[in-house]
């Protein structure tokens, strides 16, 4: 239906005209002046108003090559309009506080991807000349050759090397690969809640991801988006570990404790218990090295299993699924809108009488030229009272 959704708060989303659009890109965030209230879809013979969810929308949801829209059509307009107060006023300077822009990290929610949503594929690192996906093994960062190798099972952590830690086993011949389609997720996977079952023909292995242990407290992990320890910017800005209790358990195979443990919970480190896993072994803390099994790359959707008891039993696998949830940016600018006692008591709709009470269901949003820049449709009718104060938020997408 081409109605607003329905709403439970008096924060409005507004869709961009397209000369907005344009101006929105070229000036700064003091773009929007002033703006006006409409009851465009008010008749006032009738004592009803419209109910949430029956306020008429003003476009859809879809934009070019299957993004989302946040545009209008060029020829938007508001039918009628309230008047501001006695001087005939048909706009009202916004909040001073209204050039703010945020950015705000929101999640975009648990999923299960597999079959045709997942693409599986081997890739040996040796085969030069007839498989091209062997480029990947350098888009992941991986050793590419033996004497690469060196760094992974000849040089200790002391030496600027691994042989000692629990990224030893990452240098390998061959990687097993799950690309995700990218329709199943935002800007990026959230590096703590990711669940693969993988079936071979050894077994089926469950992997989980973690970040490493030490380097922040359990409250900031739990923040956390990607490992941020500098041992894995060498593969990239937004990864994680993989392990497995199939392969090791937590802190080198404590039989007491599982990677699973946190998994899809609200804090999980904090709360939860989830484990963090240990770069290396250290005795005087009880410490001992774990074994990853392979990377997840986040924002591009990969999951690179590195781990040859996995690796060398699998074949072609419907079985496979990954889970995980993933986060989504959000930049806006928040449009604050106040209509003080005494203003908006009376509007040029014609149906509109003396002792009506003004019937809101659009905001339009102006520069300093009286164009239209954008307009916000509320969910439902807001009624206003001359004697009544209200404030509205309205955001604009950008």
């Amino acid at each position: 239906m081409g109605f607003n959704s329905t709403a439970t708060t008096l924060t409005l989303t507004a869709k961009l005209t397209p000369i907005g659009r344009q101006k929105i890109v070229s000036n700064n965030n003091n773009l929007i002046k002033t703006f006006s209230l409409g009851d465009s879809d008010a008749n006032y013979y009738s004592p009803l108003t419209l109910a949430s969810g029956t306020i008429p929308s003003l476009g859809g949801n879809i934009g070019p090559n299957n993004t989302v829209s946040n545009s209008t059509s060029r020829k938007v307009s508001m039918n009628s309009l309230l008047i501001v107060n006695s001087n005939g006023l048909l706009s009202k300077p916004v909040s001073s506080q209204s050039i703010n822009v945020v950015t705000e990290v929101n999640p975009v929610g648990y999923t299960t991807v597999s079959g045709s949503g997942l693409t599986q594929m081997i890739i040996d690192r040796n085969d030069l000349s007839t498989d091209s996906l062997v480029n990947l093994f350098y888009s992941f960062g991986l050793p590419l050759n033996t004497s690469e190798d060196n760094n992974y099972t000849g040089k200790t952590y002391a030496q600027g090397g691994y042989s000692n830690t629990a990224l030893s086993g990452l240098s390998v011949d061959k990687i097993l690969v799950l690309a995700i389609d990218k329709a199943s997720y935002g800007d990026t996977i959230d590096g703590k809640t990711l669940s693969v079952s993988v079936t071979t023909t050894a077994s089926t292995f469950t992997i989980y991801s973690t970040y490493q242990g030490g380097l922040n407290t359990l409250p900031v992990l739990d923040t956390l988006y990607s490992d941020n320890s500098s041992e894995l910017t060498k593969y990239g800005n937004n990864v994680s570990v993989l392990v497995s209790d199939d392969i090791m358990k937590p802190n080198g195979g404590d039989a007491a404790l599982s990677w699973a443990t946190g998994y899809n919970l609200e804090k999980p480190f904090s709360v939860r218990n989830k484990k963090s896993y240990n770069l290396q072994t250290n005795s005087n803390l009880g410490l001992t090295a774990d074994t990853v099994v392979g990377l997840a790359f986040l924002d591009k959707g990969f999951i690179v299993i590195t781990e040859p008891t996995i690796v060398d039993n699998y074949v072609s696998s419907t079985a496979t699924t990954v889970s995980f949830n993933s986060v989504s940016t959000d930049v806006f600018q928040t449009i604050t809108c106040i209509a003080d006692r005494g203003e908006f008591g009376s509007t040029t709709n014609r149906t509109f009488e003396a002792g009506d009470i003004p019937r809101i269901s659009e905001v339009g949003l102006f520069d300093d030229l009286g164009n239209l820049i954008a307009v916000a449709k509320s969910d439902r009718h807001i009624s206003k009272n001359v004697n009544e104060f209200l404030a509205l938020s309205i955001k604009i997408t950008l």
